[in-house]
């Protein structure tokens, strides 16, 4: 390799100065005389002019070798470096939410239909897809004995489990619901009888699996909810209380209630270069021979709307002290979809290998057979940061100095994952950066599992945020109190 171009330590580029010694001497060597003698000579001034024309493609051959590289290519120069690793940058998404339809049994959602939240601004979502409320995906049913069909054999078959009762002249309807709540029990599942409504109901504890029903036709269903999922108008995150995403903006669906319970999967903004860099270097372990990487590489890349993914292996005969079983894995994901987590995660893990977690899906392989493959949700942890700052002597603080600490909160937290303690003083740097004349800043933290406590002040202390394995620590503006100290 020659000294300058592409080298061992990489790229070298030929400055102009450089340029011109080299053709300076090479015009000496041949004519005998400097001609730098004379600066405003003709000789002169044509080599200085196409010395930097030469100058400027070595800086072009400089930008096109950079462009190759995810760590030092830009824009649309950086999609086409990650490609080369099967990753491509993370484009806008909308918040999706599964949200609670009430409606009579087989009914159409089609797609597009509108929904809004009852709050101030409110907020529209849309039916992502034709989907169906219905028997076949409920997670809470009614149903009735019909006593006059004349059939006296009634029967309920649950998620593959059927029974069985035969009706005896002296029975009632509420005879009939008693007999099945008292025989029904199904993992999971909640079994209750309503005697005023006279039915049966059977509503699924965890909301988010969908079950599947048979009856017999002396059996009538009165309502069903389902889970039906519906994604937010607008981009990025958007975050709605439970039980506030309640109104129908689209009417005539037969839909009768709806009702948000389950936390949704927050959308993004596009990610910008710094951004995709990072997630590059979290991404490009997909064909890694470590199980754990690969796994979380995989959900990263063919997951949508992944926030962040962890895993942790016990490769040990025992049960380790965080209560994984011996030969496990547990991955956490915060985001993404329930059954495509679970599929990425059996297609990747290694076989004999437990996958381990809080939520339990069934997989099927190619053959047909059915795996049960666990992965965990991370348990929010939400933070409240007490910032007192301090101005210099003699110098005005910025007016909105509220507002620029905040967003400097926010945006160095935005990159912690699940498992990361909170250290305080890395936020530091960026008020001092940003908020002119600030002489000191004091931050103090208090963290809950709730996000309707509010903290007193005495509950504020000045040490770091310790996050575990399975938890993630949650930043928002309301949460974040700036004063200012004199």
């Amino acid at each position: 390799m020659g000294e300058y171009g592409v080298t061992r330590n990489g790229f070298v580029r030929k400055r102009l100065d450089e340029i011109k010694n080299d053709v300076y001497a090479r015009l000496k060597e041949g004519w005998g005389y400097d001609i730098t003698i004379n600066p405003q000579s003709f000789l002169n001034v044509l080599v200085t002019g196409f010395s930097d024309e030469v100058a400027k493609l070595w800086e072009e051959a400089e930008n096109t070798y950079y462009a190759m590289y995810t760590m030092s290519a830009e824009g649309g120069n950086l999609d086409n470096a990650m490609q080369f690793g099967g990753i491509t940058r993370e484009r806008d998404s909308r918040t999706t939410y599964m949200i609670a339809c009430t409606a009579p049994d087989d009914t159409i959602v089609p797609y597009g239909v509108l929904i809004k939240s009852a709050t101030n601004p409110e907020k529209m979502f849309r039916c992502t897809n034709t989907q169906v409320i219905g028997r076949e995906n409920f997670r809470r049913i009614e149903i009735r004995p019909y006593m006059e069909s004349g059939i006296d054999v009634f029967y309920i078959t649950l998620n593959r489990n059927t029974w069985q009762y035969a009706r005896q002249p002296e029975d009632n309807a509420q005879d009939i619901i008693r007999a099945f709540a008292d025989m029904i029990e199904e993992a999971g599942m909640s079994v209750n009888e309503d005697l005023e409504k006279g039915c049966l109901i059977i509503e699924d504890i965890y909301k988010q699996t969908s079950n599947t029903l048979a009856i017999s036709n002396n059996l009538l269903i009165d309502s069903v909810t389902s889970n039906i999922l519906f994604e937010s108008m607008e981009y990025g995150p958007v975050i709605i209380a439970d039980g506030l995403i309640r109104e129908m903006v689209t009417l005539d669906t037969g839909i009768r209630e709806i009702k948000n319970d389950i936390a949704p999967v927050p959308g993004r903004f596009e990610a910008d270069d710094i951004e995709a860099r990072q997630t590059f270097v979290k991404r490009c372990a997909t064909r890694s021979k470590n199980m754990v990487e690969s796994i979380t590489a995989e959900i990263y890349n063919s997951v949508d709307n992944v926030l962040s993914v962890a895993g942790y292996e016990n490769d040990t005969e025992d049960t380790d002290k965080e209560g994984r079983p011996p030969k496990s894995v547990e991955i956490i994901v915060d985001g993404g979809d329930d059954g495509e987590i679970a599929n990425t995660i059996y297609q990747k893990k290694t076989n004999g290998i437990r996958a381990y977690g809080n939520i339990i899906m069934d997989v099927a392989d190619g053959f047909g057979n059915i795996h049960k493959v666990g992965f965990s949700r991370p348990d929010y942890l939400y933070v409240w940061l007490r910032i007192v700052i301090t101005g210099k002597a003699g110098k005005a603080m910025a007016p909105n100095y509220i507002e620029l600490t905040q967003e400097s909160i926010l945006e160095d937290s935005k990159n912690l994952q699940v498992g990361d303690t909170v250290y305080l003083q890395t936020f530091l740097a960026n008020i001092y950066s940003r908020v002119v004349s600030v002489s000191m800043v004091d931050i103090r933290a208090f963290a809950s599992a709730s996000e309707k406590y509010i903290p007193s002040e005495e509950e504020y202390t000045p040490g770091n945020v310790i996050v575990s394995h399975r938890q993630k620590a949650l930043f928002d503006v309301a949460r974040i109190e700036v004063l200012l100290d004199g």
